[in-house]
């Protein structure tokens, strides 16, 4: 009997200990609170670690020439903040800058057919075939920029920047076809001692 009390003493015990047990109340706004907090690290983890490859990617030598086109658009902008300049002069600028792009473009996509053949040959290493995927992914991101900012300067613009911008590429790459033939002209007139009036025809 004293034993049966016993346990059921143990027992009440128990009981009364886990009655005594508190429990807290979670807001239901708490997980959306985390997920929140998790979300947006995960974002800016994300936009670093993009800043620091594009910077990566910029470091190694460029396949091209200086970019002056850039160069002109973001020193007219640099004057803009001191003293503003003419909002045709920036978007001329821009035009330029993204005509620039799309020619790189073009001149990247004609090259890609011969530099796969000569990486998988193994006629360039690993170090030119590097600088060659970064450059077209650089070439991508230099005209989404000049998309950002041709929207950025005038809202809906963005479809006659783009065709614009084509045009500008088109003839700038008609201008340096016949400046080129004009050279070549005047280079096979001196080797031949070719004389030629000022329309360009053969003097006998």
């Amino acid at each position: 009997m004293s034993s049966y009390q016993g346990d059921a003493h143990g027992n009440s015990t128990f009981f009364e200990s886990e009655e005594q047990v508190e429990t807290k109340i979670v807001s239901v706004y708490t997980p959306l609170i985390y997920s929140a907090i998790l979300i947006l690290s995960l974002v800016i983890f994300g936009s670093q670690y993009r800043k620091r490859r594009i910077a990566k990617m910029a470091e190694l030598p460029s396949i091209f020439d200086d970019n002056d086109a850039r160069d002109i658009h973001l020193a007219l902008k640099e004057m803009n903040d001191e003293q503003p300049v003419h909002e045709k002069v920036l978007k001329a600028a821009l035009l330029n800058r993204g005509a620039e792009a799309i020619r790189r473009s073009f001149k990247m996509k004609e090259l890609e057919p011969q530099i796969n053949i000569l990486y998988k040959n193994g006629s360039i290493g690993e170090d030119y075939w590097q600088r060659y995927q970064n450059e077209v992914k650089l070439i991508e991101l230099e005209f989404k920029q000049t998309i950002q900012e041709a929207e950025e300067i005038q809202p809906g613009w963005l479809q006659m920047f783009v065709v614009v911008a084509k045009e500008i590429c088109f003839n700038q790459a008609l201008a340096r076809r016949y400046n080129s033939i004009l050279k070549r002209k005047k280079v096979c007139a001196e080797e031949w001692e070719l004389k030629l009036d000022n329309n360009g025809k053969l003097i006998e």
